[in-house]
C-alpha cells in the first residue's frame, strides 16, 4: 500500500485509541491494510514507472501529514506517533535480507500477505485515501464550519 495511506490510517488510530495503545493499533493496523488490493507490483528496480509513483507517493504523503496537522493541531503529538507507527513497518524492509533471522521470517510473512498488489492498485489506494481523509475530517468536528 502507498505511504500516504499508512501515514492516513495511522493518524486515524491516533485520534480515536487510548494513547498507550497507539503504536501497537498503528503497527498492526498496517498489515491488516496490506492484505487489500493495492498499488506497488513487482515493478523492475528503477523502473520509470516506479520512480513516479514514489515521487507521487512522496508528495502525497507529506500532503497527508499536512492535513493531519491542519486538522489536529491540539494533539498532533499523539495522532503523529500513530502516522509513525503506521508506516513503520515499510521501513523494515530495509532490513530485509540483512538483518536478523527472525526479522526475515516475519518479513517474508509480511510480503506473502500481500497477494493483492497490483500495477494499477493506485485506484485502490486513492479511494482508501479518500475514505481515510473523510473519516479524519469527520473525527476532527469539521474544524472549518
Amino acid at each position: 500500500m502507498l505511504a500516504f495511506n499508512h501515514i492516513l490510517a495511522g493518524s486515524i488510530v491516533g485520534a480515536i485509541s487510548p494513547a498507550p495503545l497507539v503504536p501497537a493499533v498503528a503497527f498492526t493496523v498496517h498489515f491488516i491494510l496490506d492484505v487489500f488490493p493495492h498499488a506497488y507490483g513487482e515493478e523492475p528496480p528503477y523502473s520509470r514507472f516506479l520512480k513516479i509513483q514514489i515521487g507521487v507517493d512522496a508528495f502525497m504523503s507529506v500532503c497527508a501529514i499536512l492535513f493531519v496537522l491542519l486538522l489536529f493541531p491540539d494533539r498532533w503529538q499523539i495522532i503523529g506517533v500513530g502516522a509513525f507507527f503506521g508506516l513503520l513497518p515499510d521501513f523494515l524492509w530495509l532490513l530485509w535480507r540483512k538483518g536478523p533471522k527472525w526479522l526475515d521470517t516475519f518479513l517474508d510473512w509480511a510480503h506473502w500477505i500481500q497477494w493483492g498488489e497490483r500495477r494499477y492498485g493506485w485506484i485502490f489506494d486513492a479511494f482508501y485515501g479518500m475514505l481515510f481523509c473523510i473519516t479524519l475530517y469527520l473525527l476532527a468536528g469539521q474544524p472549518w464550519d
